[in-house]
């Protein structure tokens, strides 16, 4: 008896390892299958068709910040569709430049990718620069490379040269003004929110001078106060409180960024003031557009940031055909309102 129940047990264990061998096998067999159809389809896409894989003429290389700002993100947007039209590839060196694209000075990671670039020597360099800073060291040392340099920036550097992109702040503020005056008339009294650059003169800021300028033309209307944003993600809501609470005759806020633009949109929601104070925002991403329309910003004025990034692809590309004409080009801003 015990000898049949050892023979039925061995028979069973014989049939568990023959199963489990079947199934070892088909399944051998079935990735050999799902192999062999893999390569096949490869070779039909991409061995058989070399035309469909993408080829590249130029390098490019991009030395830009983070893009967690929509100026910065439309800014990759348009180098990257132009590249791409021009058969360019593209190698983006990105860079913490704090919480604003304005801050100064440059990050010394920027500096390193720069060098980087340099000993890379691609057919051509795009690098995004804070306001106020001299770049003529930076086209010197490409020049001395033989490597096509094109600087990119809100406004226009001391000592400006040739190969620079920029959208204008001074053309901004002075728009962004205009816009208020149009709407308060000589009751305008406004509050202006600038963004954070430590080494500037809060008299010289672009936006600020371009601001006077439509006030000064127009002949009415009156600056009560500015603020900084300060360095944190509620800086647009801080600066909006001390116009307001300083300032109570402020009957309209300009600002300069989308950070500032919500965080003067979320303080007039907190205090009831949606109606009574008019926002002249800056840029555009979806939380702007759905306070454009729901009336809590008027207007927003967006900043070509994808013009620029065509520009700088347009204008490297002219440099190596030999046709660029050496000027400094500016984009517009674009107006978008409540109720468009």
């Amino acid at each position: 008896m015990i000898q049949y129940l050892d023979m039925r047990h061995d028979r069973l264990s014989l049939l568990v390892v023959l199963l489990f061998g079947v199934l070892l096998i088909g399944a051998s067999l079935l990735n050999i299958y799902f192999i062999s159809t893999s390569r096949e389809e490869l070779t039909k896409t991409i061995l058989l068709n070399p035309s469909s894989v993408k080829k590249y003429d130029h390098l490019i290389i991009g030395i830009l910040p983070q893009p967690s700002d929509p100026f910065i993100a439309n800014l990759y947007k348009g180098i990257q569709s132009t590249a791409e039209k021009y058969h360019q590839a593209l190698q983006f060196f990105t860079y913490d430049m704090g919480s604003t694209v304005s801050t100064v000075p440059l990050s010394p990671e920027a500096y390193r990718y720069f060098e980087i670039a340099l000993r890379v020597k691609p057919e051509g360099i795009i690098m995004f620069f804070p306001a106020g800073m001299n770049i003529g060291d930076f086209i010197n040392q490409a020049r001395a490379k033989d490597i096509p340099f094109v600087g990119v920036a809100m406004d226009v550097p001391p000592l400006p040269e040739a190969r620079f992109i920029t959208s204008d702040s001074a053309s901004h503020g002075k728009a962004a003004t205009i816009q208020a005056l149009q709407t308060l008339g000589t009751h305008a009294r406004l509050g202006i929110i600038l963004p954070s650059r430590s080494s500037e003169i809060i008299q010289e800021d672009p936006f600020l001078r371009g601001a006077l300028e439509a006030i000064q033309e127009t002949g009415y209307g009156r600056i009560i106060a500015t603020e900084r944003e300060e360095e944190n993600i509620l800086a647009g809501e801080g600066a909006a409180s001390r116009l307001l609470q300083d300032h109570p005759e402020i009957n309209a806020i300009l600002c300069t960024s989308a950070r500032s633009t919500i965080g003067a949109a979320q303080v007039l929601i907190d205090r009831g003031l949606v109606g009574k104070i008019l926002i002249i925002g800056a840029d555009e991403n979806e939380e702007i557009t759905r306070l454009l329309e729901k009336g809590v910003v008027a207007v927003t004025l967006v900043r070509d940031a994808f013009r620029m990034g065509t520009l700088a692809i347009e204008t490297l590309t002219s440099i190596k055909k030999g046709t660029y004409q050496g000027e400094i080009l500016r984009v517009t801003t674009n107006i978008k309102r409540h109720g468009n």
